[in-house]
C-alpha cells in the first residue's frame, strides 16, 4: 500500500487538472464570456500586421519607418500588405477627438479624414495626393466649405448661407 500512495496522488492530481481544464474550456464557449485585452494584432500569412485594435495603438508605420503619432490614440488601425498604416478609426487622448482616416498607399498621406471634437464640431477633409483639397467643417460654429489648390492656397470658401431655417 505504501508504494501505491505516490501513484494514487499523481493520478488524483492528473484527474483534478484535467477537470479544471475541461471547466475552463467549457467557459471559453459561454456566450456571455468577455475577453479583456489591451490590444490585438491580426497578421496575414506573411506575418505582417494588417489590423490592430489597441488601447493605445502603436505609433504609425509610414513608408517602412515607425514614427510618432501626434498623440496617444486608441481604436482600430488598418495596415497595407507592406505593414504601412492605411487608415483607422481612433479616439485621441489629447483634444477629445474621434478620427476616421484613409491613407494613400505609397505615400502614407491622409486622403480622407473626419475629425469630431466636442468643442469644434466636425470636419471632413478630402485630399488629393497633389495637395488639392476640400474641407467641410463646423469648426468656427457655422457650416463652411473650403477648397484648396495643390499649393495649399485657399481658392474658394462658402460660409453659412443664413437662411434662418433650422435643420431638422
Amino acid at each position: 500500500m505504501k508504494g501505491h500512495l505516490p501513484s494514487t496522488l499523481l493520478s488524483l492530481t492528473a484527474i483534478a487538472l484535467s477537470l479544471t481544464a475541461l471547466v475552463q474550456l467549457h467557459r471559453a464557449d459561454a456566450p456571455d464570456r468577455v475577453l479583456e485585452v489591451r490590444g490585438l494584432r491580426v497578421k496575414d500569412a506573411a506575418g505582417v500586421t494588417r489590423v490592430e485594435i489597441g488601447a493605445p495603438v502603436q505609433d504609425p508605420m509610414v513608408l517602412g519607418e515607425r514614427g510618432p503619432r501626434a498623440a496617444p490614440a486608441s481604436g482600430v488601425v488598418l495596415n497595407g500588405p507592406d505593414g504601412n498604416e492605411r487608415g483607422g478609426y481612433l479616439t485621441v487622448d489629447a483634444g477629445d477627438e474621434a478620427v476616421l482616416t484613409l491613407d494613400a498607399a505609397g505615400t502614407g498621406q491622409e486622403v480622407f479624414k473626419v475629425v469630431a471634437n466636442k468643442d469644434a464640431g466636425a470636419s471632413l477633409f478630402v485630399i488629393h495626393q497633389n495637395g488639392a483639397a476640400a474641407m467641410l467643417t463646423t469648426y468656427q460654429g457655422q457650416p463652411e466649405l473650403r477648397l484648396y489648390d495643390e499649393n495649399g492656397t485657399q481658392t474658394w470658401s462658402q460660409p453659412a448661407a443664413g437662411s434662418g431655417e433650422p435643420l431638422r
